[in-house]
Parts: structure tokens; sequence; C-alpha cells
């Protein structure tokens, strides 16, 4: 059995932090001199959710 995907999508004004508050997310890991994205950037994390696990694909 495979976990359900989800896609999330973030949006914003540019330089605001989206792909900082992305990777904190996903990876737990917070970098306040972050090189603005050029193009699309995504990660995947699983999450439980009442017992269930679900892949969250963040954009």
């Amino acid at each position: 059995a495979y976990d359900p995907l989800y896609k999330l999508l973030l949006i914003g004004d540019s330089g605001v932090g989206k792909p900082c508050l992305i990777i904190r997310f996903a990876e737990d890991n917070f970098n306040s001199t972050y090189i603005s994205t050029i193009g699309i950037d995504f990660k995947i994390r699983t999450v439980d959710i009442d017992g269930k696990k679900i892949k969250l694909q963040v954009w």
C-alpha cells in the first residue's frame, strides 16, 4: 500500500521566505542566508494524521 500524496502550493511575494518555510517544514532546519530561488522547488514530507501516513509535496 502506498501513502496518499497531497500537493501543497505555497505562494507569496518575492523575497518573503517561501523556500525557508518549505525547508523548515520538510527538513526541520532553518537557514537565514538563503539564495533566491530561480524556477520551481519542492520538498516532500511524510506526516501522520489520525494514525494514517500521508505524503505532503510542498511546492
